[in-house]
């Protein structure tokens, strides 16, 4: 499948971003929490595989960082920039984190890291949004990417924190829980609005409702059966099993693959096949 660098790059960076952000998040509301250095190091290793894995999809790697120069024009210069930022920043805040210096430098450099990866989520949204591909130049596209950084992001959080710090963690669950509804809620509107278009967007529509229903009703149903695993990976005696926790983690990512597929093959540009 020639969009696999694609669909690595986005999830992957997408997840780094979520994993650094619910990070801070907790860090702002409690200054004595421990540091999750686990979760920067993971943070660290996805964004660097989204970064090599979106050198492959680029016919030459090497000439990357020219697109950067069109870069108040271009979203695809703002993507590479702030992607590109937000590794280098995260690599300078594990650094700190693993040496213990420089306290107020590490909390600048987090914060500036949030602020670029949440920029690189932007610019990723933005350069699809602004194709000539019916599909993608809905709001719906902003939404499935932060609420893919969110939902990625709060599971490397979780797991990277460790069996002795889940404990103490708050609630994630309910917050992926809230923000796959959201995404459900926008999905019937989106699904019509695609249809009420002429050419590229009712065939794009025709696709989600109809050759791949199935696979759109098994990636929602994945969604929340994953949802329904992690609450009960944290209820009573199921804590101290990490089955659940691990089942959960796996069908989840396997659901946001399976949407980030549907999002690329439901992509038909304007014109496709007309004569």
């Amino acid at each position: 499948m020639k969009e696999m660098p694609l669909i690595i790059f986005t999830l992957t960076m997408q997840a780094a971003i979520g994993a650094i952000l619910w990070a801070t998040i907790l860090r702002i509301k409690d200054k004595e929490v421990s540091a999750f250095k686990t979760n920067t190091l993971c943070a660290l290793i996805l964004s660097a595989v989204g970064i090599i894995a979106s050198l492959l999809h680029l016919g030459k790697p090497f000439l990357a960082l020219t697109t950067m120069s069109n870069f108040m024009a271009s979203w695809l210069s703002r993507e590479i920039f702030f992607s590109g930022g937000f590794f280098v920043l995260i690599a300078v805040f594990w650094w700190l984190e693993r040496t213990n210096k420089a306290n107020s430098l590490k909390q600048i450099a987090g914060y500036l890291a949030c602020l670029s990866g949440l920029a690189a989520v932007l610019a990723m949204a933005k350069l699809y949004m602004e194709t000539i591909i019916p599909a993608w130049q809905s709001v719906n596209t902003l939404v499935d990417f932060y609420a893919t950084t969110l939902v990625l992001g709060a599971i490397v959080f979780y797991v990277s924190a460790g069996q002795k710090e889940r404990g103490k963690l708050p609630r994630l669950e309910f917050f992926v829980l809230g923000i796959v509804l959201v995404q459900i809620v926008f999905l019937p509107n989106y699904v019509a609005g695609l249809g009420a278009t002429a050419g590229a967007g009712q065939e794009s529509a025709a696709l989600l409702a109809g050759g791949y229903s199935a696979v759109v009703f098994l990636r929602w149903l994945l969604m929340l059966g994953g949802i329904f695993l992690f609450l009960i990976s944290r209820t009573g005696k199921f804590v101290n099993q990490k089955s659940f926790l691990y089942t959960a983690v796996g069908v989840l990512i396997i659901g946001e693959v399976m949407g980030r597929y549907l999002f690329y093959t439901s992509g038909i540009p304007i014109g496709l096949g007309i004569l």
